[in-house]
């Protein structure tokens, strides 16, 4: 059995661990979402990790959890935290053991969606600024992900239809069958 690895990233609010449960309905695969990783192996919620250690400690822990997870002998969807790209050997990490998936949307559709979330330590304060500023700190760190998605105004549905009919997402699936 080939082993295949499909990992989601992008900012905050682009829809990956929706996206990623249902994608994993439609494989079949286990879905793994990185920061529900991180909160079970320290016992402590991801704000509460940020507001004690850090962000650098956090991203410290997303590396060695990412790079764990990544080494499964299954297949499996892996969805991560919006700033996962911010350090190079996770971008390394995920372009050499699966196929990564960017999941974008406009800076109004993030807003939105996250208005009444008040468990992104990153946003805290003025959420809108916020979410501006940080999407222009990691303009073009999604870029290196081969299957790009936007999910501005579109079903769930409809954006794993469109997942499920991209090229580079069809190889990925018929490789080693």
């Amino acid at each position: 059995m080939t082993i295949r690895q499909l990992i989601l990233i992008g900012f905050m609010g682009t829809g990956k661990t929706t996206i990623g449960s249902a994608i994993a309905e439609r494989t079949g695969w286990n879905q793994v979402d990185i920061d529900h990783q991180i909160a079970e192996a320290v016992g402590k919620e991801i704000r509460e990790i940020f507001a004690e250690e850090g962000e650098d400690a956090f991203r410290a822990l997303e590396s060695q959890v990412l790079e764990h997870v990544l080494a499964s002998p299954v297949s499996q969807i892996v969805t991560t935290g919006g700033g996962v790209v911010t350090r190079p050997c996770n971008v390394e990490i995920m372009k050499q053991r699966g196929l990564t998936v960017a999941l974008t949307a406009e800076p109004e559709t993030i807003i939105d969606r996250l208005r009444a979330d008040t468990s992104r330590p990153l946003l805290a304060g003025d959420m809108e600024r916020n979410v501006r500023r940080l999407m222009e700190e990691r303009a073009g760190l999604y870029d290196f992900a081969p299957v790009r998605l936007s999910t501005d105004g579109k079903s769930v549905e409809e954006i794993v239809d469109e997942l499920w009919a991209h090229p580079v997402f069809q190889r990925f699936l018929a490789e080693n069958d």
